[in-house]
């Protein structure tokens, strides 16, 4: 038996006190530190905040030649990234009325985002809403998020607690968003995508900001306070709050079951001689999520147990070199302390990693990497409810990855090849190699193709998972040492064009083909256990299109077309295997709109439809938000919004699904940021 669950999140808050120490005492005085060349503020006449401006302050052509790292660890210009590629900024997520991570990726073409209860939701790209054996859970378990750098994916149970990572929005300098297969440059887990938060620079957040959001079904506040550190350092810090009310059944009855969480957080860089930069930053939460009132019964616990979920992370990095040869090292460490139903987790990873960015000609750049990796994941249960054995499990891996770009110039045009090679204690050696292609037809149009290979490693559900393991009956869902990876090999190809000085249109196809997907399978015993007896085609079309119809009027709009089809052996236990195709709609659509009224008031509009779910028999959803933003002063942006404005409520993801409330409500807001 290994150690006994911590005391939530000791080990990080012992670290981010000490980060904390390391900020002066005058460097919390109000202050405001100069920018450096390049990064300006909003522009006059914008809502925009220390971000280089607003929405609107940017043409479709300048918006091209937003820097990107997501699809190739190193910065460069989106018009040139050969991939499935979508960036939100922290000015769209604000303008959008959207206050999570999870809801702002409502408006990324391919993607599927559906709530079901207060703390639940389905987030996938290109299918896949979560595990088979969580197939009411919030688990995307081959969808990467990675926040500055750390990746929050749990080895415990395969997949993202969304609604822990409570950024806030107003931290946030974009999102990028790579759809398709990621595992050569980020490593396994990253088959369907990575969803890469980048939080804006202390210099862009100097000052004090203090926020607050009351709305039918949240409330949220927060405060944050910025300023120098000597003469080539910044800092920010910031505490949040929200409360998240629980969702009401088909008949209209509240559910207790809501979600709350407190966050807090510091960051701290410095500016290196020589172009070089260290970053210190930590982020701890502690959270309450009300529980299913069936299962809490029958282990004897209180119905809608509020039940504890802490922790937090902390990231150094040290980036020197000069700029034709940038060299990186990074480490980072997170913890995960909580207790679901009667099931403690207590989840600690470590992962250390260098890497290396070379400009070898103007043509030719070549990435290298290393990195290890430390899972420390102890489960315990009381009751035999998801009895895991061994109970204490230390995984570790280690990787090496390259990226070769090279240009073609006689054809206009580029190709990567690209390879990552890691071995896991579970996973063992897994191969995750990419090639692609992009050919610049003419000065604005752009078309690229790629082919990827890349996996999922087994978690500590499907392999030590003795399942629920009631006295009366046999136990369900066990876990199998011999479950393998997941694969994935997608075939992608993709346009990006410029029709005029005004309308962008970035079209994307794919063609993807799964083996060893997850199953239940009848043991020797007739007992149901983990298997990888299950495959799968998937194939679709995105498609982004902006429209700058005036300087003062932004239109972005998303379609998604998807299908998939699963076979399974027939030793495959039950049906939902077969039919998991149907938890994602075939079609998905938004169109959203900002429009600056004047130099004070902002109307931002946005629909969003998502079609029938066969799975859950669910209607197709319609989708209508509205929000006015007025900023009397300098200091001061007050907004008013209406979210789900077409009806009062209506389900996302299925009626009253495991006893929640599962209808979302309409929500109207009324938001207030005050920042001297």
């Amino acid at each position: 038996m290994g150690p006994s669950p911590r005391s939530p999140g000791v080990a990080v808050t012992t670290l981010s006190v000490a980060v904390l120490a390391l900020l002066p005492a005058s460097s919390w005085a109000q202050s405001q530190a100069p920018s450096p060349p390049g990064d300006a503020g909003a522009a006059a006449g914008t809502l925009g905040e220390g971000d280089g401006g607003g929405l609107l302050d940017r043409t479709l052509e300048e918006l091209l030649d937003t820097e990107v790292s997501v699809a190739s660890r190193h910065g460069e210009p989106l018009r040139d990234v050969p991939a499935a590629v979508y960036v939100i900024t922290g000015d769209e997520i604000r303008r959008a009325g959207h206050t999570s991570i999870q809801e702002a990726l409502r408006m990324v073409p391919g993607f599927h985002v559906a709530q079901w209860k207060s703390s639940g939701w389905d987030v996938t790209a290109r299918g896949f809403t979560g595990s088979l054996s969580s197939i009411n859970e919030s688990f995307a378990n081959q969808l990467l998020l990675i926040i500055d750098g750390v990746s929050v994916y749990s080895p415990a149970m395969a997949g993202i607690w969304w609604p822990l990572y409570d950024i806030p929005i107003e931290d946030i300098d974009r999102i990028e968003i790579i759809r398709g297969p990621a595992g050569t440059l980020w490593g396994t887990n990253a088959m369907n995508g990575v969803v890469h938060v980048i939080t804006k620079h202390p210099r862009q957040t100097t000052g004090s900001m203090a926020t607050t959001t009351l709305g039918i079904a949240e409330q949220r506040g927060g405060l944050r306070e910025g300023g120098p550190l000597g003469s080539n350092g910044w800092y920010r810090s910031y505490v949040s709050y929200g409360r998240h009310a629980g969702l009401p059944d088909t008949d209209g009855r509240d559910y207790p079951e809501d979600w709350k969480i407190g966050s807090a957080g510091v960051r701290a860089d410095w500016d290196l001689e020589g172009g070089g930069r260290t970053t210190v930053m930590t982020h701890l939460w502690s959270s309450e999520f009300g529980e299913d009132p069936v299962d809490t019964a029958i282990l004897g616990l209180p119905a809608y147990d509020d039940t504890p979920k802490n922790g937090g992370y902390l990231l150094a990095s040290w980036e020197f070199g000069p700029p034709d040869d940038v060299q990186k090292i990074q480490g980072w460490y997170s913890s995960d302390y909580q207790k679901q139903l009667n099931l403690q987790m207590d989840v600690q990873v470590g992962d250390l990693e260098y890497t290396r960015h070379m400009q070898l000609s103007d043509a030719h750049q070549l990435t290298l990497g290393v990195g290890y990796r430390s899972a420390q994941t102890n489960l315990q249960s009381e009751r035999g409810f998801n009895d895991f054995s061994p109970e204490f499990r230390r995984s570790n891996s280690v990787r090496i990855f390259a990226q070769d770009e090279f240009g073609v110039a006689a054809l206009d045009s580029r190709v990567i090849l690209g390879v990552q090679l890691e071995e896991a204690d579970l996973g063992g050696l897994t191969l995750q190699p990419t090639l692609r292609w992009m050919w610049n037809a003419t000065e604005h149009t752009a078309l690229w193709a790629g082919i990827s290979r890349a996996v999922r490693t087994p978690s500590r559900e499907e392999v030590d998972n003795l399942g629920y393991n009631d006295p009366n009956q046999p136990p369900v869902f066990t876990g199998n040492k011999d479950f393998k990876n997941e694969a994935v090999l997608a075939h992608e190809i993709g346009l990006r064009t410029n029709l005029g000085e005004r309308v962008q249109v970035d079209l994307t196809a794919f063609y993807n083909d799964y083996d060893d997907l997850q199953t239940f399978e009848f043991d020797n015993l007739g007992l149901t256990t983990y298997g990888n007896e299950a495959s799968a085609t998937a194939h679709g079309a995105e498609m982004a299109l902006d429209l700058e119809l005036s300087e003062t009027w932004r239109v972005r709009t998303a379609y998604t077309y998807f299908e998939m089809d699963f076979e399974t052996s027939s030793n495959a236990a039950g049906a939902p295997i077969d039919a998991k195709d149907g938890l994602v709609p075939r079609q998905n659509a938004s169109v959203r709109s900002y429009y600056n009224l004047g130099e004070h008031w902002e109307l931002d509009t946005a629909l969003y439809w998502s079609d029938y779910l066969r799975f859950w028999d669910n209607p197709a959803v319609f989708r209508v938000d509205a929000r006015v933003g007025w900023k009397p002063n300098a200091h001061t942006v007050l907004s008013i919004g209406v979210q789900n404005a077409q009806e009062e409520q209506h389900p996302e993801a299925g009626e009253d699904i495991d006893f929640f409330g599962s209808e979302v409500r309409r929500n109207a807001y009324l938001s207030l940021r005050i920042s001297y």
